[in-house]
């Protein structure tokens, strides 16, 4: 957390999820995935109770499989996004900061899900088709 020039401050809040084999957030077939997450958020000074948050959030997301049925397989992706909100203070600055965060995450997480994953699914499945697809298309000789 620092001060800015505007009477305001800044504070930067670091987010890390392990999802490889080794860590905590292992799920299905997964060999080493994390989540990164930078929030910087930009407070404004305060007048008559109502302050200017600016939250810039950053997600660096980074998935490797590797088993029999999908093959091996790597994605990687950042994505940027901002919003600014005009909240009281009556609740206190790490309480709307941390409201502002975890809604960011939020929207972050939905937009991977439908950019990344769902044009990567589109894409994996038009180049690599199901073993049952392939077989209901093959004319049977």
């Amino acid at each position: 957390m620092w001060e800015d020039e505007n009477e305001g401050f800044v504070a930067c809040f670091l987010i890390k999820k392990d999802g490889s084999k080794t860590g905590h957030g292992r799920r299905g077939y997964l060999q080493e995935g994390a989540w990164d997450a930078i929030h910087v958020i930009e407070v404004g000074p305060e007048e008559e109770e109502i302050v200017q948050y600016c939250l810039t959030s950053t997600v660096m997301l980074t998935l490797t499989t590797d088993n029999e049925s999908s093959g091996s397989f790597n994605l990687s992706g950042s994505i940027r996004r901002q919003m600014s909100m005009k909240l009281s203070v009556s609740e206190g600055h790490l309480c709307n900061m941390g409201k502002m965060i975890e809604e960011m995450e939020g929207k972050l997480r939905n937009s991977l899900d439908q950019v990344y994953f769902g044009k990567t699914n589109e894409m994996v499945c038009t180049l690599r088709p199901p073993a049952e697809l392939v077989q209901m298309k093959l004319p049977d000789t």
